[in-house]
């Protein structure tokens, strides 16, 4: 069953769905999110694998380039938080914690697990909890949302149309970037969760249940892990 949504939207700003074909006045050049993908891809292994770099600077860093790269007027107006909206965030969080939970138990003992423990307590140490938690609410998760399910999903859905193409193609981008990282099971996580949130602007028309959803994943995954205490 599709959702009219699943169709290339209208150029009509009163439609939920609306995507600009031409950057307003004062935004960034073409090239900007390009190069923040690279700055991305360039940054993560040195924060992650290699801690070149402390991690939470790091990611606030990039944060603020994410915000310079992506963003875009029309996104003020996805941004509008509603009840409904938030409720879907919310339980879209919960399910994909769940989901998680269920892969951390999977993925023990495997190769794979080392890598979940090295990245949790990297998080986990890298700034007092409630500094960490203030940082993913407040800096890293709206602005990773907006370059992805924002700028990026907008582009994909302008060339790839509607339906299932442009879900998969931001999720999949998303998912070769954080896998820069070193650690597979981020790769993996980042591919599940930004289908799930990039479905659901596509169905919504608003980033707000993906930063929702964004923000309570990330949190619960810092405070507790299945075997990884």
């Amino acid at each position: 069953m599709s959702h009219p949504t699943d169709r290339p939207p209208p150029e009509v700003p009163t439609r939920p769905g609306f995507i600009p074909r031409t950057p307003a006045p004062g935004t960034r050049p073409s090239w900007a999110l390009p190069a923040a993908l690279l700055v991305t891809a360039a940054v993560y292994p040195l924060a992650f694998r290699l801690r070149a770099v402390p991690f939470w600077p790091a990611m606030a860093a990039l944060a603020a380039v994410w915000w310079w790269a992506a963003w875009h007027p029309y996104l003020s107006s996805r941004l509008r938080p509603t009840g409904p909206l938030a409720a879907a965030g919310v339980a879209a969080g919960l399910g994909l914690y769940a989901l998680t939970c269920a892969g951390a138990v999977v993925v023990r003992g495997t190769p794979l697990w080392p890598g979940v423990q090295e990245a949790t307590a990297l998080a986990r140490g890298g700034a007092p909890l409630a500094v960490a938690a203030l940082l993913v609410v407040a800096v890293v998760t709206p602005a990773e949302e907006v370059l992805w399910r924002g700028a990026v999903f907008a582009r994909a859905t302008r060339r790839l149309g509607g339906g299932w193409r442009p879900v998969a193609a931001t999720a999949v981008l998303d998912a070769a970037v954080v896998g820069l990282s070193g650690y597979p099971a981020l790769a993996l996580a980042a591919l599940a969760c930004g289908a799930v949130w990039a479905r659901q602007r596509q169905v919504t028309g608003s980033l707000v249940p993906g930063v929702v959803a964004h923000a309570l994943w990330a949190l619960l995954v810092l405070w507790y892990l299945p075997g990884n205490q």
